[in-house]
């Protein structure tokens, strides 16, 4: 589906608090300037008319397009080109995702919009399009949307903004992995339901989770805290003592930051040992939820994800991590730890 050359839990859901709907644009970013753009729209209702899951696991589930999803997906291929004709600006689909009940689109406007030609007014004209051929081909769907003329997305829709290096390809296969991760969350739906205001610790801090909350219950919990500036050796050491440790049983805690706490993860994970993964970003938002291996991790129950803060923006994302909030995450792990490292 790429267009353009050269870009090669073991509960219910709880309430969840009110947040921002992500439906407002950025502040202060002017939407007709160049820029990459990852855009979200939802059916209105979230009715699942655009495409169906097939495939009998997470590794071969795709998404199969009805008639109304290859022309939604058609129409978003053709705003870009329509833009460009109108304004003689280049507008380009570089990437799209159809998903049953939204669909995932990557524009990028290579050149600077007319003042009132800006990013809103391109989305807003490929939806009415939608719209309009919805009511005029009713055809194109079993549920008749032309009666009441009822829009086919649901009012607004969330954009991201590329801010840094090897940012559109993360996007990418974000997008590629929709599929599987439906599938994931359509066959382990328990142990893949966000919980809000997951309360934990000697402290009681508020989390976001998602994975196997009873993780936080066993009764030796472990801090993995390992110095950043280790050779490969000492590395080794790190993994092997908290391999030990993983197990007999004790559930591994951090946010797995420097380089020999990735190496701890990545040998826990490869046995599919107990974990609490800390992450620096929030958890809130339909079209949040953690990033592959940690949801695959969380469908089979062995990790557990904590998000300690509540909302998460294409800003935060771009930034580098500093010390401070490596800091503090190491904190929140410290918090949950139930036991300390044995010689």
């Amino acid at each position: 589906m790429k267009e353009g050359e050269g870009y090669k839990i073991e509960r219910i859901m709880e309430k969840a608090p009110v947040k921002h709907n992500r439906l407002r644009r950025m502040e202060k970013h002017d939407y007709t300037s160049t820029c990459i753009y990852l855009i979200t729209v939802t059916t209105e209702g979230r009715k699942r008319i655009l495409g169906s899951l097939v495939g009998d696991s997470a590794n071969t589930a795709e998404i199969e397009p009805t008639a109304l999803g290859k022309y939604v997906a058609e129409a978003f291929r053709k705003i870009a080109a329509e833009t460009t004709r109108k304004t003689g600006c280049r507008v380009q689909v570089l990437h799209y995702q159809i998903m049953p009940d939204h669909f995932h689109g990557i524009l990028y406007v290579r050149d600077t919009l007319p003042k009132d030609y800006s990013l809103g007014k391109i989305v807003a004209a490929w939806k009415s399009d939608c719209s309009h051929v919805l009511w005029e081909e009713s055809s194109l769907c079993s549920q008749d949307f032309s009666v009441e003329k009822s829009p086919l997305f649901s009012r607004g829709f969330n954009d991201r903004i590329l801010f840094r290096e090897g940012q559109l390809q993360t996007w990418i296969a974000y997008l590629n992995d929709n599929p599987r991760r439906l599938w994931l969350k359509i066959h382990f739906p328990n142990r893949l339901h966000k919980i809000y205001n997951f309360s934990a610790g000697k402290k009681g801090h508020q989390y976001t989770a998602v994975g196997n909350t009873f993780l936080i219950t066993y009764p030796e919990r472990l801090q993995v805290r390992c110095h950043r500036n280790l050779t490969e050796e000492q590395i080794q050491e790190e993994v092997e003592t908290y391999l030990k440790e993983a197990r007999r049983g004790t559930v591994l805690i951090s946010p797995f930051i420097s380089p020999a706490e990735k190496a701890v993860y990545e040998a826990c994970y490869k046995e599919k040992l107990p974990m609490v993964h800390i992450v620096n970003r929030g958890l809130d938002g339909q079209f949040i939820y953690p990033s592959g291996r940690d949801l695959l991790g969380c469908s089979k129950g062995f990790l557990l994800v904590l998000a300690p803060y509540a909302d998460y923006s294409a800003e935060t994302a771009a930034k580098r991590i500093t010390r401070a909030e490596c800091l503090n995450l190491n904190d929140f792990a410290a918090d949950l730890g139930s036991v300390a490292l044995k010689d």
